[in-house]
């Protein structure tokens, strides 16, 4: 997955803009004064999602009458409005995910920025750009209905976790004759801190497995077109040779489809073979 720097944006900066613009004086008023107790709960989610436990984090309650509707609607009308005192923010950490890939499965266009702690249920959080991540639609659908207050229910958060450098899911083959195979997760318990539960829980609730395979399915159709004339020779050490040096090429993300797809593949002597025929 990517990882992405956490936002420069000043937290409350956008707190004090929502007030400056809010029609009503008196929750105004209101959200100014609380804007020590919003320094507060955002120090404190730093410190859990740094930590890696992110899911002691409290469910919010509304304080005064700061409650759930009023600061979904300052996200609403300040950050995705157009015409926003926040727009410009909302759109700086949009683009700051790299090449515009989603950053929870490197793989689509992001779309929109998604509450990494749900807002229906973590609302004080719903303006703090800690929370707020570059997402696909893909994503943002799969992760939307999920109650992240348990270490299996964790996703991994792109500003506070580094994944990227290890090959922590893996591909399987459960037919050579027609080729199917799956992408399962690895146990990862050597990385520690919980990242073993919080990795299965992301791949199992995003449904990486359906994506990465059939990506990988399409790249093996692709493969097979280039290897056929060296099936009529028999020249494995040209196919051997060919997969080594699409490994190399995306050496440097261990932790893509890709990889994973040309480590199994170079050790998997049907395929290299003539096996690759069997798609």
């Amino acid at each position: 997955m990517i990882n992405i720097n956490k936002p420069t944006i000043n937290d409350i900066n956008i707190l004090t803009n929502c007030a400056l613009v809010c029609t009503d004086d008196l929750l105004a008023q209101e959200l100014m004064g609380a804007i020590p107790y919003f320094t507060q709960i955002y120090q404190d989610y730093d410190r859990l999602m740094t930590a890696s436990t992110g899911y002691t984090i409290p469910r919010s309650l509304a304080y005064g009458n700061l409650n759930a509707d009023f600061m979904k609607s300052l996200y609403t009308k300040q950050l995705v409005g157009k015409t926003g005192s926040c727009r410009d923010d909302y759109d700086r950490i949009l683009a700051s995910a790299p090449r515009k890939k989603c950053p929870m499965c490197s793989e689509s266009i992001v779309t929109a920025l998604d509450h990494h702690v749900p807002k229906s249920s973590y609302f004080l959080y719903s303006v703090f750009p800690k929370n707020l991540v570059p997402i696909c639609s893909r994503c943002n659908e799969a992760k939307k209905h999920t109650m992240p207050n348990q270490l299996n229910k964790q996703f991994i958060h792109p500003y506070y976790d580094d994944f990227s450098q290890a090959q922590w899911f893996e591909v399987r083959f459960t037919n050579i004759n027609p080729i199917e195979l799956t992408y399962v997760c690895k146990n990862n318990l050597h990385l520690g801190n919980g990242a073993d539960e919080k990795l299965k829980s992301h791949f199992r609730r995003l449904k990486l497995d359906e994506l990465y395979s059939s990506n990988a399915i399409v790249r093996l159709e692709d493969m097979k077109n280039n290897f056929q004339p060296l099936l009529e020779i028999n020249d494995w050490d040209s196919v051997y040779e060919e997969l080594i040096d699409q490994q190399r090429m995306v050496s440097r993300r261990p932790d893509s489809w890709e990889y994973a797809l040309f480590s199994k593949l170079i050790n998997e002597r049907w395929y290299i073979e003539g096996g690759f025929s069997n798609i």
